[in-house]
């Protein structure tokens, strides 16, 4: 049996329609709760829109589209960025005429940017394969124990400056690295938690502490009230959050 739960919440101070993350399965649109899925080859996109980004909700929106539910991630890089700039391309062309204000205007020709982790499993062999530009988190935890953290594995490693996907990967100076990680997964049951960076570097922080972040992450019931009291006592940055739990 496969599950997922996600979790979602903007900025404190901002409304839903200003939270800039997204995320696709393959399968399915959104939900809170736990839920079965039957996916024979689940595909989870999770991106973060730079808050500094003019659009930058709805370029997170169009890349985890594309890679959940497009062709499958590109095994070269060359041929990512390629799609990367069509995309870019139809982001351009979509927001543009949406631009009225004269701060929209002034930063629209500077394009927008993401952090970006897909996530491919195929239940049968029980492989999983991760490609990361950013931030973005995927940690694994069986019996208990985490096993893996990709492509950050301190809390200290997060800072201001992430790998983004660009709108126009062409005006890059560098272009970011794509993390790639394999991984067999035992027979038993599997925990697989992906995090966009906020609640990723809080996770990490804990397991440094020798907690069990995994345990402590709550259900949708009374995680607003998680939220604000983790964000109150400085544990964790007011960002937008998105957490999604796969069980396998």
């Amino acid at each position: 049996m496969k599950r997922i739960r996600t979790l979602t919440a903007p900025k404190d101070g901002n409304t839903e329609e200003q939270y800039e993350d997204a995320w696709a399965l393959s399968e399915f649109s959104e939900f809170s709760e736990f839920s079965e899925f039957s996916e024979k080859h689940p595909v989870l996109a999770v991106a973060d829109g730079a808050s500094a980004a003019v659009y930058a909700r709805e370029w997170a929106e169009l890349l985890v589209a594309e890679f959940a539910h497009g062709a499958p991630f590109p095994a070269d890089d060359e041929v990512f960025w390629e799609r990367v700039s069509v995309l870019g391309a139809q982001w351009q062309k979509s927001v543009s005429t949406g631009a009225t204000t004269w701060y929209a205007q002034e930063k629209l020709p500077q394009g927008s940017q993401a952090s970006l982790l897909v996530l491919n499993f195929e239940p049968e062999s029980r492989q999983l394969m991760a490609r990361a530009i950013g931030d973005v988190c995927l940690f694994l935890v069986v019996n208990d124990l985490l096993h893996y953290a990709f492509p950050l594995t301190k809390s200290r490693q997060f800072n201001t400056h992430p790998g983004l996907v660009a709108t126009d990967p062409a005006a890059l100076k560098d272009r970011p690295d794509i993390i790639r990680f394999t991984a067999k997964l035992p027979a038993t049951p599997v925990r697989l938690f992906v995090l966009s960076d906020a609640v990723a570097a809080w996770f990490l922080l804990e397991y440094e502490r020798k907690r069990k972040p995994w345990n402590l992450i709550p259900s949708a019931t009374i995680f607003p009230a998680w939220l604000k009291g983790t964000r109150d006592s400085g544990a964790l940055k007011n960002d937008d959050v998105t957490i999604i739990e796969l069980e396998v």
